[in-house]
C-alpha cells in the first residue's frame, strides 16, 4: 500500500510564533519518520496499490493526534492503529 503522511500546520499569532515554529517542525519531523522509517513496512501489505492518507495536526490542548483521511477497509484501518499505536501516537477521536 502507498502510504503518505500530511500535516495540518498550527496557525500563527502575534504573541506565539516561536511556539508555532516548533510546533510545525515536529509535525513535519513525525511526519518523515513515519513515512521513511516507522510505516515503511506497511508499504508490502497487501493490497499494494491501495493508498493510505494520514493527517498529523496538533489538537486544542497541543497534543499530536492523526486520523486516516481516506476510505480503507476496515482490516487496513485495524492495521494502521496497531502501528500507530506502538509508536504512541494517539488517533483523532
Amino acid at each position: 500500500m502507498i502510504i503518505t503522511i500530511q500535516t495540518t500546520p498550527v496557525k500563527a499569532h502575534a504573541e506565539n510564533q516561536l511556539l508555532v515554529k516548533i510546533f510545525n517542525q515536529k509535525l513535519l519531523e513525525k511526519a518523515a519518520e513515519l513515512q521513511h522509517f516507522s510505516l515503511r513496512h506497511l508499504e508490502y501489505v497487501d493490497p499494494i496499490y491501495d493508498d493510505v492518507v494520514i493527517y498529523l495536526f496538533y489538537n486544542p490542548k497541543n497534543q499530536m493526534r492523526w486520523y486516516i483521511a481516506n476510505d480503507v477497509s476496515a482490516d487496513i484501518q485495524v492495521l494502521i492503529q496497531k502501528e500507530m499505536n506502538k509508536l504512541g501516537m494517539v488517533a483523532q477521536n
